[in-house]
């Protein structure tokens, strides 16, 4: 999956409430905006933000990457919690960056 990346981020810590660990990872995209009508109309032009799941274990195949920067996504589906859902788990091929 090609796209233009702005840049990854990880969340780690403990649940205030419960006391639980956590440890969340996303990828922010540019995602053209999408025309829609119906019951609720959508209109505009350009890109808007998108995000999706980035695996923990992915996150340093990102640490040479200039931010923004256009990358062949791998996404993969994980069972988990009764669905599947899409995962970025790397890059295709780590891309060159060059010196200023």
């Amino acid at each position: 999956m090609k796209t233009t990346v702005l840049g990854v981020k990880r969340i780690e810590g403990t649940a205030k409430v419960s006391g639980n660990p956590f440890d969340m990872c996303r990828l922010f995209c540019m995602v053209p905006i999408e025309q829609a009508s119906g019951k609720t109309k959508v209109s505009g032009f350009g890109y808007e933000l998108g995000e999706m799941e980035l695996l923990p274990e992915s996150l340093a195949s990102f640490a040479s990457v200039k931010f923004p920067a256009q990358l062949d996504l791998i996404v993969e589906q994980k069972f988990m919690f009764g669905e599947f859902k899409s995962f970025v788990t790397g890059l295709v091929a780590a891309p060159v960056i060059k010196a200023a």
